[in-house]
C-alpha cells in the first residue's frame, strides 16, 4: 500500500511522446458523503508520502512524480476580473491588470496546431474572467476554426458568471462551447486554496525538487498565457507579477515538459504541498488572504513597477 501510493502519479510517459491528461476534477463538492475521520486520514497520510516523493534524494531515485498532460491546455484569455477574490491563483485581485493575450496569439496557436497535427483533446478558456476579453468572441471564433478539423476536441469556457456584462455575453456563446459557471457573488471563496504561501519559505522544503510538478499539470496540461506557454496556466500568472515572461513563444513539442519553468513557478505556489487535489470537506475553509513572505515582496516589487510605469506614461 505504502509503496503503491508513492508510486502511484509516475507515469509511464517518459517512454510516452504524448502524455494524455489524467481525468479532471475526479472528487465531487460533497465529497465525502461518509467516513469523513477516515478520509481526513488517507488524505493526511498522502500529505506526507507527498512531501517524502518530492525529496530531491527520492526524486533522483523514482524520477518526477507528475507528467506534463500535451493533449489539452489552458488559455489564460485575460488578467481582468470583475470580481477580486482572495487567494486567486492568478493573482487578479492581489496584482490586478488588464493584460490581455493578443488575438494573434491565439490565431498563431491555432495554426501551429493545425501544421503539427496537434490533436487537442481539450481546450479550457480561463482568466481573470475570460468573458472582458475584448476580442472574445473573434477567439472563439479562431478556436472554432481549430474545432472544425478536430471535431472531436472540447473547448471549454470557464467564467464566473457574476454581472450583466458578462451574462449577456454567456448568451452569445455557441452551442459547440461547453461553459462551466461557477457563478460567483462574492471575494470570499472558502473552497480556494493557499495559493500565495510559498513553500520555499517553510524550512520543509529545503531539500525539495520542484521540477516534481502537481497534479494540475497532469489534469489540466500545459498553459498559454499573455506571457507565453508554461507547464501550467497558473505558472504564467506567477511569471505575470514576477514580470519576467519566461514563456515559451511557439508551441512547445509534446516531449518539452518545461521543467526548468517548473522549477521557478512550483516553488512560489501554495497547491505544490499536497500535489493532488483535496476535496473542500477535509481542509478548512478559507476566509481571508493568506501571503507569505516571498509573495509579500514579489506584490510590493510589482506595485513599484506598475507605479512607476504610470508615472512614465502621465509624463509622455
Amino acid at each position: 500500500m505504502l509503496r503503491a501510493l508513492i508510486y502511484a502519479p509516475q507515469s509511464e510517459a517518459t517512454t510516452q511522446k504524448v502524455s494524455k491528461s489524467k481525468t479532471n476534477f475526479s472528487y465531487s463538492r460533497d465529497f465525502p458523503r461518509r467516513f469523513l475521520t477516515f478520509y481526513r486520514f488517507v488524505f493526511a497520510v498522502r500529505k506526507i508520502l507527498r512531501w517524502i516523493r518530492v525529496q530531491r534524494p527520492i526524486t533522483a531515485l523514482l524520477g518526477y512524480q507528475y507528467q506534463v498532460a500535451s493533449d489539452s491546455i489552458e488559455i489564460d484569455l485575460t488578467y481582468l476580473c470583475n470580481l477580486h477574490c482572495n487567494n486567486c491563483n492568478r493573482s487578479s485581485a492581489q496584482a490586478p491588470e488588464a493584460i490581455h493575450i493578443g488575438l494573434s496569439a491565439v490565431r498563431q496557436f491555432v495554426d501551429d496546431s493545425l501544421s503539427a497535427q496537434r490533436h487537442w483533446s481539450r481546450i479550457r478558456l480561463l482568466g481573470g474572467e475570460p468573458t472582458l476579453h475584448p476580442d472574445f468572441m473573434a477567439i472563439l471564433g479562431e478556436l472554432e476554426r481549430y474545432q472544425a478539423e478536430y471535431p472531436d476536441t472540447s473547448i471549454q469556457l470557464v467564467t464566473n458568471g457574476y454581472g450583466r456584462r458578462v451574462k449577456r455575453i454567456l448568451q452569445a456563446i455557441p452551442k459547440s462551447i461547453y461553459v462551466e459557471n461557477s457563478s460567483k457573488s462574492s471575494d470570499v471563496q472558502p473552497g480556494f486554496g493557499p495559493f500565495n504561501l510559498a513553500p520555499q519559505d517553510s524550512p520543509m522544503y529545503l531539500w525539495t525538487d520542484y521540477r516534481n510538478g502537481c497534479a494540475i499539470a497532469s489534469t489540466c496540461g500545459i498553459g498559454l498565457t499573455p506571457q507565453g506557454y508554461y507547464p501550467c496556466a497558473i505558472a504564467g500568472g506567477i511569471d505575470r507579477v514576477q514580470g519576467l515572461r519566461r514563456g515559451r513563444k511557439r508551441l512547445p513539442s509534446p516531449t518539452d515538459e518545461m521543467r526548468d519553468l517548473m522549477d521557478t513557478a512550483c516553488r512560489l505556489c501554495g497547491r505544490f504541498r499536497d500535489g493532488h487535489y483535496v476535496p473542500e470537506k477535509l481542509r478548512p475553509p478559507l476566509l481571508k488572504q493568506e501571503t507569505s513572505s516571498s509573495w509579500q515582496k514579489i506584490y510590493t516589487d510589482w506595485q513599484s513597477r506598475a507605479q512607476t510605469a504610470t508615472r512614465l506614461s502621465e509624463v509622455e
